[in-house]
């Protein structure tokens, strides 16, 4: 497969991928923001810009179409730090979320901004940021780290999920990720080892058996809930949790775990592993797949690999590029006057 390497360069040089999602096996997407370190005349040591100032776009891949018109490219502003996910209902297409509940689709017609959870202050339910987005049953649900859960309705039409929640301690962030087997049957995981179960309507706190902050969690296909702490890997049978082995060097928390050919997919920015004989081993993929680690995003048969290093996609049972960081900031060096612009 040939994917146009060329229209892509003016629309991602100077960006960052951060955050990965997709829509069928045909049409997957890249969210970027902008590398104020790209900047002209930037040097270290001076104080980075505001997180709002800096812009956000999000990169579709269609598959299908002839090369030269793969790419298709939207742009947004005042956004603070941003993710992606993609609801197939009501209408199925891609939302950029940031941590204050902004939203933005793509609309023909329209500048795409949705109205955001209004906030306790506002009069509204919301409390803390936003941190994570998924699809179950085909509508959008996305965490706060206030241990809230929100379903999309409609476009800009939020509503609290479950019975209401005791707030974290000062300073704890909980929930940082979410998933679930079902829009009923969903685990929520955040700070100091607090784990949570969502069944129908009602919460109940599962007790864990560590008190480090925990980053992802993952309802496998085997039936099996994983919830990554730190570097380690627990895995709940029944009411049991099983510490797992790590059989590599992890140095940061893990940050997406999903499940994709009947196994665990581990990454974070620096590295990408499986699950294998209950021990998480190094992924065994390409040296060109293993530098794109970063965001982990399963749908429809394709694994979707992207981050600060490049971005790569696994279908069929191959692996194909998509970019690679070094070419695009080589393309940068003298290709400024060729930037996309909106």
């Amino acid at each position: 497969m040939s994917i146009s390497i060329e229209q892509l360069f003016p629309r991602i040089a100077g960006f960052n991928v951060i955050d990965c999602a997709i829509k069928n096996r045909d049409i997957l997407y890249l969210l970027l923001r902008e590398d104020y370190t790209q900047r002209p005349g930037w040097t270290d040591g001076r104080d980075p810009p505001a997180e709002a100032s800096l812009l956000k776009r999000i990169l579709s891949l269609n598959l299908k179409k002839p090369p030269g018109q793969h790419w298709g490219v939207g742009q947004i502003g005042g956004f603070g730090r941003s993710l992606c996910a993609v609801a197939h209902a009501p209408d199925e297409k891609v939302v950029v979320l940031d941590i204050a509940s902004k939203s933005w689709t793509p609309t023909p017609g329209r500048d795409g901004f949705e109205d955001p959870i209004p906030s306790k202050f506002e009069g509204g339910v919301r409390l803390g940021g936003l941190s994570r987005a998924r699809s179950f049953g085909g509508h959008l649900f996305a965490i706060s780290t206030a241990r809230q859960l929100f379903i999309r309705r409609q476009p800009g039409r939020w509503e609290l999920v479950g019975d209401p929640l005791p707030m974290p301690e000062q300073h704890k962030l909980s929930f940082l990720d979410f998933d679930g087997f079902s829009a009923e049957d969903i685990y929520a995981v955040g700070d100091a080892g607090d784990v949570w179960h969502l069944q129908g309507t009602h919460w109940s706190r599962l007790p864990f058996p560590s008190d480090w902050g925990l980053s992802a969690v993952c309802c496998g296909g085997d039936g099996l809930v994983y919830v990554a702490a730190g570097n380690v890997i627990f895995r709940r049978r029944g009411d049991t949790w099983e510490k797992l082995k790590t059989a590599a060097q992890i140095s940061l928390p893990i940050k997406d775990l999903v499940w994709y050919e009947g196994q665990l997919w581990a990454t974070n920015d620096y590295g990408v592993w499986t699950l294998s004989d209950r021990s998480l081993i190094p992924a065994d993929v390409p040296p060109a797949v293993k530098v794109c680690a970063g965001n982990l995003a399963v749908r429809d048969g394709v694994l979707l690999i992207a981050g600060y290093g490049g971005a790569a996609f696994k279908s069929n049972g191959r692996w194909t590029d998509i970019f690679n960081d070094h070419e695009v900031r080589a393309w940068l060096e003298g290709n400024r006057d060729k930037l996309w612009t909106l």
